[in-house]
């Protein structure tokens, strides 16, 4: 009789004790409330939101959770960590709301702010919760992720054999990023694949560029953004400069495989391209409304456009391709987006000595009214990448070793090389000689059981030549926006014909 009742009086003393806690808490938390002046005004605590804090029902659960906490203390074998305790309390609390709602204890905080840095050692790879599952959203160019073939939507099952079933992007962060040089082992689940894969990676310092630029087939220009950070705008004017002292005759902007980035980035770019007050997105949420619109004097050249998106294009690379296609000013090509558009804030915990909780509070829309989160960007023309089995098969050909015999004894511009026999004469016997050894290689391929169409085995080639632009200019998606531009120059000089007439 005794326990129990010191079991009550326990409970009622915590239960008192949280409530006030989380009165605290609150207070801390209101935006304005805990100003450098330590002034808070005297209305931000209304009777109405007072009664939405602390309802019968919020009473309730506080009442339950420190009934379980009391049994918890009373009765677990081990003493518990108390710290760890409401860590762990706070994480399944967040995760109830959205994938994205996320605690940040101190040393997770301070990795978080690094991000957008630009350089870290891991394995190269934007994640996140699809679906309840820990997702890759997209591996980035030239990364070991990207070199060991992940993919956009692979679902990683396990990390070094641990489930990530409970786990949040933060501690699978945790897991898998780790000192440059040492290894780790991940399991894989993809759709297509019979069973999952293992596999291992040895991990690096990640440091790419924001904005890749080029010149392609000498009158096109090309922009690739892998992510978008603090210095994205202006490498993309510098890239606008370019191609201004060139008689360049379109623009490819290629978002693919792009998991976002900032969104103040975003909206510097869309600007480039769209008219002063243009509606590039809108956040919808518990707040007002809030509308971004391209800025005035950023407007670039408005060469023809086309842009390149996947299911790796996220976040602010779809609020970019969202707003160029709604405000008609270029067509988007390639597939549907990944459809990641919850605007997260960061909330400083003042009473945790350095954590944060980063809480979802709105989505983004496109001009149209379009909830990217839901829906995605879905392009104007819808161009698929290679099969399931033709990326497979591209896979085996990295390194391989008759393609860098082939290079070898054809030289770096092979690829020129094949482009200049199959329009030669049929006469030209120089050029059928270079139709033969490429014939030959084909087969050779085919024989292993690695088939591939034309263009498949083209791209094979040009990635392990050293010639920077083959990569680009062999890219089948990046061919089909080509032809696209060159229809469209035509078909300007098919109207200035006509009205000259």
């Amino acid at each position: 009789m005794k326990k129990q009742k010191s079991y009550q009086f326990y409970g009622f003393n915590l239960l008192g004790c949280l409530t006030a806690l989380v009165f605290i808490l609150f207070l801390q938390l209101v935006p304005g409330f805990t100003q450098a002046e330590n002034n808070p005004p005297k209305d931000i605590l209304d009777d109405e939101l007072l009664k939405s804090i602390l309802d019968d029902e919020l009473l309730k659960s506080i009442s339950l959770f420190s009934e379980v906490l009391a049994h918890i203390q009373q009765n677990h074998l081990d003493p518990p960590d108390t710290k760890q305790l409401m860590y762990g309390a706070i994480r399944g609390m967040l995760r109830t709301l959205d994938p994205y709602s996320q605690f940040l204890p101190p040393e997770n905080y301070a990795d978080f702010r690094t991000e957008s840095r630009g350089t870290y050692g891991g394995l190269g790879m934007e994640i996140g919760i699809r679906d309840e599952r820990l997702t890759i959203i997209a591996p980035f160019k030239g990364t070991p992720a990207d070199k060991a073939g992940l993919q956009s939507s692979d679902i990683i099952s396990q990390i070094e054999g641990e489930s990530t079933a409970k786990m949040t992007t933060t501690d699978a962060v945790k897991h898998l990023r780790g000192e440059p040089g040492t290894q780790v082992t991940i399991t894989i689940v993809r759709e297509g694949e019979s069973k999952p894969l293992e596999v291992t990676l040895t991990r690096d310092v990640i440091q790419f560029p924001s904005v890749e630029s080029k010149v392609l087939k000498e009158d096109i220009g090309y922009i690739r953004i892998n992510q978008f950070r603090d210095n994205t705008a202006n490498d993309v004017d510098k890239a606008f400069e370019t191609f201004n002292q060139q008689e360049i005759v379109g623009l490819i902007l290629d978002l693919r495989t792009n998991p976002g980035g900032l969104l103040r980035s975003a909206v510097e770019v869309a600007s480039d391209f769209l008219d002063p007050g243009q509606l590039i997105v809108y956040t919808q949420g518990k707040t007002p409304r809030k509308e971004y619109s391209a800025e005035q004097g950023k407007q670039q050249k408005r060469y023809p456009l086309i842009v390149l998106v996947n299911g790796g294009s996220a976040s602010a690379s779809e609020i970019v391709a969202g707003a160029i296609k709604d405000n008609g000013r270029g067509l988007v090509m390639g597939e549907k987006t990944f459809g990641k558009a919850s605007v997260q804030q960061i909330f400083s915990l003042n009473l945790s000595g350095g954590a944060a909780i980063k809480l979802t509070v709105a989505h983004y829309y496109s001009p149209n009214g379009v909830d990217i989160h839901k829906v995605g960007i879905v392009p104007d023309i819808e161009d698929p990448w290679f099969s399931r089995s033709e990326i497979q098969m591209l896979r085996k050909l990295q390194k391989h070793e008759k393609i860098k015999t082939f290079i070898e004894e054809n030289g770096e511009d092979a690829l020129a090389q094949l482009e200049k026999a199959q329009r030669a004469s049929k006469e030209d016997s120089e050029a059928a000689l270079t139709l033969r050894k490429y014939q030959r290689l084909a087969d050779s391929f085919t024989e292993e059981g690695i088939i591939l169409s034309d263009v498949g085995l083209k791209l094979a080639i040009a990635r392990e030549t050293e010639n920077d632009l083959d990569e680009y200019e062999y890219d089948p998606r990046i061919i089909r926006a080509i032809d696209h531009l060159r229809a469209f120059k035509l078909y300007q000089l098919m109207l200035k014909t006509d009205n000259k007439e």
